[in-house]
């Protein structure tokens, strides 16, 4: 299995990294929501890309998926609106993140602890995103594995 990269994706070197160094392959292109997805091997010796079932849009701390819900609200709630009207399963990766960090206002943004809080949690009910909180150091990995299992759910007929 590989990864394709959102082109917009700009600062990705550490996850790029990881991927490199378990030699998975890894491509760039356009992707119409999200910043990472699967590929898997087809018939023809390429790639076919599971853009159209799941995706990982990844945020680098707190203040960015706060600038999200605050300045570019629009634009980002017109993403996860098309995802959702597709049927495009979305992950919600927070690099730098906590819930003990949101609580404790954690982070630069002005915005509340319990208005982002609140966010994130209506968020998950309202797209049926999946949200994940991690370091930087392990999203490589987290990436990879959320999309390896769902595409392992895929081809074995699961949930998926």
């Amino acid at each position: 299995m590989g990864v394709l990269v959102d082109t917009r994706e700009q600062v990705w070197d550490h996850i790029e990294d990881t991927l490199g160094k378990k030699k998975i392959p890894v491509q760039r292109g356009k992707l119409p929501c999200g910043d990472y997805t699967a590929l898997l091997p087809d018939e023809q010796g390429g790639f076919l890309s599971l853009e159209d079932e799941v995706v990982i849009e990844r945020k680098a701390n707190l203040d960015e998926i706060a600038g999200n819900f605050t300045v570019d609200r629009r634009r980002f709630e017109a993403e996860f609106l098309r995802a959702k009207a597709a049927g495009v399963k979305v992950f919600l990766l927070v690099e730098n993140a906590s819930w003990r960090k949101i609580y404790s206002h954690d982070y630069r943004s002005k915005m509340a602890p319990k208005a982002l809080a609140a966010s994130l949690l209506a968020w998950q009910v309202r797209y049926g995103i999946t949200l994940l909180f991690c370091q930087p150091e392990d999203s490589g990995r987290i990436i990879y594995s959320t999309l390896y299992y769902w595409a392992k759910e895929r081809l074995e007929g699961g949930a998926a």
